[in-house]
């Protein structure tokens, strides 16, 4: 019998998180995505409580919910919300929203179009590329569970080099950012971020922590921001701004980040340069 191994489990989980933030919206029975992770029912609760730290159940809960912000922004009604956030009425789905957050989502539409910054800001629409990245998953504060998972990726891709002369690093080679939740509504403890490295090889194998995804293209809201890391909760508060003064429709995709510096570390804060990108729809 096949011995299943740390990597496994890892693999399995990775195919079902995967899922479920791409299609949260459709309904995500047990024995569907058991199936997908290749393990009993009876134990995949488990094994994806044990990989990801969180029940299966209230993380398609809170992925739904963190999903449905994004489309009050937009300007649906709570009805139309609900039924595109994998909820059955309204009425529930604005009771989950109300626990999870602590005011209504006709408050919380409120108070996103209440948003002031500076609209002057230098934003453009533009045209991104699909590209296919590795990246390693972590939860936490975004300016710690960044550095933590750099650090597995980075580790991956010299142990590439070193072992299997496989150059992950090379000078085409771009990093992203991918932070899922919005800090000013998720607990600290629970946002997830995805830190990204294309690469060109494909006989380059994902292992452990190590992920396979690919960051969608199309219209995107594009702005370069100069200077530190702890400024950019500020920029996407003054980018939703732009958005809604603009008139633009967010898509339902996650903001992403490249990193322009090839070391942060050796890079003076006011001299880090990040490319923010915020779906938008055609």
């Amino acid at each position: 019998m096949k011995k299943t191994t740390k990597d496994d489990y890892f693999q399995s989980v990775y195919k079902v998180v995967e899922q479920i933030e791409k299609n949260y919206a459709d309904e995500l029975s047990l024995e569907t995505l058991s199936k997908l992770s290749g393990f009993s029912k009876y134990h995949f609760h488990r094994i994806f409580q044990t990989v990801t730290g969180e029940n299966l159940n209230a993380f398609i809960r809170r992925v739904r919910l963190s999903k449905s912000t994004g489309k009050l922004a937009n300007n649906l009604s709570v009805t139309q919300v609900a039924m595109q956030s994998g909820y059955e009425t309204s009425a529930s789905f604005a009771k989950a929203f109300k626990e999870r957050f602590g005011l209504s989502p006709k408050e919380f539409s409120k108070k996103i179009k209440d948003i002031k910054g500076d609209v002057m800001i230098d934003a453009k629409v533009v045209d991104f590329e699909p590209v296919e990245v590795l990246y390693v998953r972590k939860t936490g504060d975004y300016m710690v569970s960044a550095g933590e998972a750099f650090e597995v990726l980075m580790k991956f891709a010299y142990t590439q080099k070193i072992k299997h002369k496989k150059d992950l690093m090379g000078k085409k080679a771009m990093m992203f950012g991918i932070g899922h939740d919005d800090p000013n509504t998720t607990p600290a403890d629970e946002l997830r971020y995805d830190a990204c490295i294309s690469y060109d090889d494909k006989s380059v194998k994902p292992e452990g922590e190590i992920g396979i995804k690919m960051i969608e293209g199309g219209k995107h809201l594009y702005y370069l921001h100069k200077g530190p890391y702890e400024e950019l909760k500020d920029v996407y508060a003054n980018l939703m701004a732009y958005i809604i003064e603009n008139e633009l429709t967010m898509d339902d995709r996650p903001p992403f980040e490249k990193y322009l510096n090839r070391d942060p570390r050796r890079t003076k804060p006011q001299n880090l340069k990040t490319e923010i990108y915020i779906p938008i729809k055609e």
